[in-house]
């Protein structure tokens, strides 16, 4: 769902318990061992409690379901859900290195807690740029980036 608004995600059908058909939007599908499975977001309709009493309300409830429960809806376009190419994913967080640091920042893996309130990404071709000019950046030392960064060419 990366950049795109929930409204312009892609239709699909899923077929819940007892025969019936709901319209949901597709947020990722992915293929595994030979079946695609979709995660899928449905609105319904709900209600917020206030002070004067309920209003209507809309609640998204996201599921995932596989192929054949879900079918595509005809004129659809998956593949904006499909990843960029590998060469253009970011795979990289950037953060700011503390003050007096001999570099300018810290590339990180996305997933590493220490430099996850960075906003900045990079691409593994932007970060070894970064990374080759040791008063620019250098890795972080907790999740090792440079593990993988290493494989890249090897």
């Amino acid at each position: 769902m990366d950049g795109i608004p929930r409204d312009q995600l892609p239709r699909a059908l899923v077929c819940l318990e007892g025969d019936q058909v709901l319209e949901v939007r597709v947020t990722r599908r992915r293929h595994f061992r030979g079946e695609w499975w979709y995660d899928l977001l449905v609105r319904l309709p709900s209600r917020r409690d206030t002070p004067r009493g309920p209003v209507p309300d809309v609640k998204e409830v996201e599921f995932s379901a596989r192929h054949p429960d879900v079918q595509p809806i005809e004129g659809e376009d998956y593949a904006v859900l499909d990843p960029p190419p590998a060469d253009e994913r970011r795979r990289w967080r950037i953060s700011e290195a503390p003050p007096g640091s001999a570099y300018e920042v810290v590339v990180h893996r996305l997933d590493c807690a220490q430099g996850a309130l960075s906003q900045k990404v990079a691409t593994d071709r932007e970060a070894l740029r970064m990374l080759a000019d040791p008063e620019e950046a250098v890795t972080c030392s907790v999740c090792c980036p440079e593990n993988f960064l290493g494989r890249l060419f090897d």
